[in-house]
C-alpha cells in the first residue's frame, strides 16, 4: 500500500465508531489553576474548598472533571522582584459547548470571587489553547 493510500484510509477512520463512543468528540479544554498562596506569599488555607467548587462547576460544563495533584509553579512578583513559589492544583474539563455558554456567568462569578477572597494578584484560566489572566475582580 502506498503512503497516499495509507493516508486516505486513516483520514476515513471514524474513531468514535471504532471505539463505540458518542459522536462529536469534545476537543476544547477548560483549565483552572487553583492557588495555595496569595499575592503576599501567604498560604490561603482554603485551597481544597476552591478545588471542590471549581470541580462542581466544571463537571456541569463538561459532564465530568479531572483534578490533578498539586504541581509546583511560580509567578514573578514585579513589586518585590522575586518569584512567588506555590503548589497550584489544576482542574480541567473537556467542555460541552451548550453547557459552557450557559454556565459562563457562574464561571466568571467563581473566578472573580476566588481572586478577591484569596487575595490573588492574578487568576489564570486556560481555554482552547489560550491563556487568560484576570487581574481586576468584579465587586462582590
Amino acid at each position: 500500500m502506498s503512503d497516499s493510500e495509507q493516508t486516505e484510509d486513516q483520514s476515513e477512520l471514524d474513531l468514535a465508531e471504532q471505539l463505540g463512543a458518542q459522536p462529536n468528540a469534545s476537543h476544547q479544554v477548560l483549565t483552572l489553576y487553583i492557588p495555595d498562596r496569595d499575592r503576599d506569599n501567604n498560604e490561603i488555607g482554603t485551597q481544597r474548598k476552591w478545588v471542590l467548587e471549581a470541580a462542581d462547576l466544571l463537571a456541569r460544563i463538561g459532564g465530568g472533571v479531572t483534578i490533578m495533584p498539586p504541581t509546583e509553579g511560580g509567578w514573578f512578583d514585579e513589586e518585590n522582584s522575586t518569584i512567588i513559589w506555590e503548589r497550584p492544583i489544576i482542574v480541567y474539563t473537556y467542555i460541552k459547548p451548550d453547557q459552557f455558554e450557559s454556565n459562563l456567568p457562574m464561571l466568571r462569578e467563581f473566578l472573580h470571587r476566588m481572586g478577591r477572597k484569596t487575595n490573588q494578584g492574578e487568576v489564570a484560566v486556560e481555554f482552547d489553547g489560550q491563556f487568560f489572566r484576570i487581574t481586576t475582580y468584579d465587586a462582590s
